[in-house]
Formats: C-alpha cells, sequence, structure tokens
C-alpha cells in the first residue's frame, strides 16, 4: 500500500522508445560543450498496441484483473474517469481509460485524454532547474537572493530547500478551491512578492513543509536562468525529447477546453458537479501540467533507464532531504522516496481542482504506475495504484509469508508448520472457522502492506496494512528467533 505523507487494449498508435546511445556516460566525463539533454533523447517507435516491444508484457488474465478493479473503484467511489499507465521492465506494458471524461455529454475517456497532474507538475520543474545545474548555470546551494534579493530570508535559503521544501515558505495556496483573487489571472511575481514576504515558519533546513510558494519561485529561477519561459523551457528539454506530445500548459487552456478531461467536486453528499475555474498564474511551477498518463509513463521509462538527467543531478533528485538536526525526510527534488517495509519507491501525488493523481515509480522492479482521476471525492485514484502494486511489484520475503498467513486464514487452512507449539495448541478448529467465515466472503485483497517492524524481548513484531472487500484490516504478528510465528491478530483498522 502506499503510503502518502495516493481483454486486449484497443489500439491506440502508441509511442514506443529506442534509444539512440547504448553507453550510459557519467556527469563527469561529460564535455563541457555538450548539453546533459543530448542523454535523455529517445527516438519514437509507432506500435500497434499499448504493449510494449520490449521486456515484460501484461497477460490477458492480469488485464482483466486489473481492468475490473480499477472499474469496481470507479462504480463504488462514483469517480467519474480513470487513466491508468504501466511501466514495466523498463518499458511501457499497458495503457487503458475508465469511465467518462465529461459527464454532461458522456464522452468515453480514451489514453488521449488529458487531466491535470497538478503537483505531479513539480517533478518536472524540479528537473528544470537540475538541468541547469547540470549546465553549470545554477547551484543546488546557491542562496535564493541570488535572483529574489528582498524576500524573507532569501540569503539563508538555498534552492534546494525550495525544492525539497525546507525553506521555511509558507504556501500561498492552502485553501480546497480559488479562494479570492485565485479566480482571476496572477503573475508569478505578484503572488511571490505578496507571499514571499511573510515571516518564515521556521529556520531554513529545520523542518519540513509542503509549500507551493516554493515552487512559484523555482519556476521563475528556471525562466530568469534560462531566458525562456518556464513551460517553452520544459518543452524543449524535457517533454519534446522524451515524445511527450499530448503535454501542455493550464494556464493557456481556456476553461471548459475540450483539450482535458472535466474536474468535478462534491458538496458534502450532493452530486458531482464541474470545479470553478482558477486564474492562470495560481498554479505556476508548482501544478501547471496537463497530459495523459501515457505521457508521463513515457517518463517514467526515460527515469528508469537513467536517461533524464546526468549521474550526479539524478542521484540529486532523489537524495532525502538533510535536516539541520541530522536527521532526513523522505522528500527529494520533485519526489517524495520511501524505503520503509517495501521495496523502495519514489512518488508523487497531485490534487488539484477536481483532479487527482499519482505518479509511482519502483527503480528495482523496474516498473512505474500512473493513476489520473477527474475528482477529488473519494482518492480512488490511490485504490487504484494500491491495487497495481499489490498484483504487480514482487513482495519481500517477510512480506510473502504475511500474504500466505492471510490467504490460509481466509480459507481456514493455514500452515500449521510456521507456528509455534503455543499458538498451534491455541488455535482450535472453531477459531479457524471464524476466521474463514469473516474473511473468507471477503474476496481477493486489493492492498497489502508492512506498517511496522520492530524485535523487542528476542521477539520480532510485524504488522500489516490489507484492503479486502472494502474493509481496512490490520494483521499482527509475533515472530520467534527461529522464525516461527507465535502471536497472530486480525483487527479493524478502519478507525486506526
Amino acid at each position: 500500500m502506499i503510503r502518502v505523507l495516493s481483454e486486449e487494449v484497443s489500439p491506440s498508435g502508441a509511442v514506443g522508445f529506442i534509444q539512440l546511445s547504448i553507453q550510459s556516460i557519467s556527469h563527469a566525463s561529460l564535455c563541457p560543450m555538450l548539453r546533459p539533454l543530448q542523454y535523455m533523447f529517445l527516438v519514437p517507435l509507432m506500435l500497434t498496441s499499448t504493449a510494449s516491444a520490449y521486456g515484460q508484457t501484461i497477460d490477458l488474465a492480469m488485464r482483466r484483473q486489473i481492468e475490473q478493479a480499477t472499474q469496481r473503484y470507479l462504480n463504488t467511489d462514483g469517480t467519474p474517469s480513470a487513466s491508468v499507465a504501466i511501466v514495466m521492465d523498463d518499458h511501457l506494458a499497458y495503457a487503458n481509460a475508465f469511465g467518462e471524461a465529461v459527464l454532461t455529454t458522456h464522452l468515453p475517456a480514451s489514453t488521449a485524454t488529458r487531466y491535470q497532474l497538478a503537483s505531479i507538475s513539480k517533478t518536472f520543474t524540479a528537473q528544470a532547474v537540475l538541468l541547469l545545474e547540470a549546465d553549470g548555470k545554477l547551484s543546488l546551494n546557491d542562496p535564493v537572493s541570488r535572483w529574489f534579493p528582498n524576500l524573507t530570508g532569501a540569503s539563508q535559503i538555498t534552492v534546494r530547500e525550495l525544492l525539497n521544501h525546507t525553506s521555511g515558505y509558507p504556501d500561498h495556496y492552502p485553501e480546497s478551491y480559488p479562494a479570492g483573487p485565485r479566480g482571476a489571472a496572477a503573475s508569478p511575481d505578484r503572488i511571490i512578492n505578496e507571499w514571499g514576504h511573510h515571516p518564515l515558519l521556521f529556520p531554513p533546513g529545520t523542518q519540513f513543509h509542503y509549500s507551493n510558494l516554493e515552487y512559484e519561485i523555482a519556476g521563475r529561477i528556471v525562466e530568469k536562468v534560462s531566458g525562456e519561459p518556464l513551460f517553452q523551457f520544459m518543452q524543449e528539454h524535457i517533454f519534446g525529447p522524451l515524445r511527450m506530445t499530448s503535454t501542455m500548459d493550464l494556464d493557456t487552456i481556456p476553461d471548459g477546453s475540450a483539450a482535458l478531461a472535466t474536474g468535478y467536486i462534491q458538496n458534502a453528499l450532493a452530486p458531482l458537479q464541474p470545479a470553478p475555474y482558477e486564474g492562470p498564474g495560481w498554479s505556476f511551477g508548482s501544478g501547471q501540467v496537463v497530459t495523459t498518463a501515457e505521457d508521463v509513463a513515457r517518463w517514467d521509462s526515460a527515469f528508469l533507464q537513467h536517461h533524464v538527467l546526468p549521474e550526479r543531478e539524478a542521484a540529486e533528485e532523489v537524495t532525502m532531504a538533510r535536516l539541520a538536526s541530522g536527521g532526513t525526510y523522505p522528500c527529494g527534488l520533485g519526489l517524495f522516496i520511501s524505503r520503509d517495509g517495501s521495496p523502495i519507491h519514489y512518488y508523487h501525488t497531485g490534487e488539484g481542482l477536481g483532479f487527482e493523481a499519482i505518479n509511482l515509480i519502483y527503480p528495482e522492479a523496474h516498473m512505474a504506475f500512473v493513476v489520473l482521476t477527474n475528482t477529488n471525492v473519494k482518492a480512488t485514484y490511490l485504490k487504484i495504484a494500491n491495487q497495481l502494486t499489490y498484483l504487480l511489484v514482487p513482495p519481500n520475503q517477510d512480506e510473502l509469508f504475511a500474504r500466505k498467513l492471510f490467504a490460509g486464514l481466509q480459507h481456514g487452512q493455514p500452515d500449521r508448520s510456521v507456528f509455534s507449539e503455543d499458538l498451534n495448541k491455541y488455535i482450535s478448529d472453531a477459531i479457524l472457522a471464524e476466521y474463514r467465515s469473516s474473511l473468507g466472503s471477503l474476496g481477493p485483497v486489493q492492498s497489502f502492506a508492512e506498517a511496522g517492524a520492530h524485535v523487542t524481548d528476542g521477539l520480532e513484531t510485524r504488522d500489516y496494512n490489507i484492503t479486502v472487500g472494502g474493509h481496512s484490516l490490520r494483521l499482527h504478528m509475533l515472530l520467534l528467533p527461529d522464525g516461527r510465528l507465535e502471536d497472530l491478530a486480525i483487527t479493524d483498522a478502519s478507525t486506526d
């Protein structure tokens, strides 16, 4: 389960990738006159379906599981639509869309349907900054005062602290609606000048605080250094080279445009309604990218193949924020980082006006999942992403043990050989019958993730969060030093 600080596929002329150069070139060996972008340039290859011609593909049985689960979540949550793309073995393996992009006209969603990425846009803004660093035009350790000398704390705040949310700047857009002037256009400089003079929330580098203002500032730094509008720079150096041809700038799309899905909100339990209009400029740098799930998957494919940044900057991108106390926070530069309890993964979620999305990357498994939805009501995007993780990402040995135990309890037939002598005596046939009767009818598991592990008095405790049949459960296990199970419990986790 992702913990956030969320039949055959129809032919669609999907784009796969052929790499121009098969040699990897380290950052240290880059010729000073050679732009780093040349190492992420990929040639488009037209394919006849969304399944890649390279590496793994998803078989028909698994596709059916994915599609049935996705449609079930849409139906249960009342979410209008979802677009899903899956990268396996570093290449696009699956893309599909479900539901309706526009409810009033019953326009079906397709893999060509664009959605607001909202805060996933920060990944691209951070990459733009890192590309300029690779070119020697700025440093992550430069003070913000180099470009904005009059902002609060500008001489003490670095570019790095903007990108990993440790600057102390407040968020200029904490509301879930376009409050006050946010319904009208505003220039990034106007927003920065108004909010960048507020007192800092804490001394720079001492804490984490998620702030959209930091990326508004970072976006303007890209413009000042490059001499180009931010989106134009990203188009030339990120989206264009990766053939992300469906990617657009939110600020150039008129309200109600057919260029993207309609985003929907809900007031209490009332019917869904189109989200209110947000004026251009308010999401600059922090949430302005509009695109398809397939285009995001193209970026993921390049990321997994180490083609989006030179080596040094790529390492910086996924390095946790270092705090002044000596501790760390699991936020890199434009990506969050999870190393706890499951295979390492990088991710960013996005929540805009009527949109929710996640880009989730498992580098060790060479997989990535993109889920885009057009409502921000029920976190359907996270449920779909958790299901994909459960179905496709190989579990480690501890989780595999726990999965087998839970499946055995669902059927009332656990492997008793892993029980200790005391637990074998305690778990009677009557108890197993209760596990079977209460769990067996819930159906297949949707997600399974470690919630914590520690050792006390020589005994190891492992806890797992499980989603099954619409229920959130907690599996608690206590293991002896020899690995045998000494105690177990399954409880309702919905009230935790």
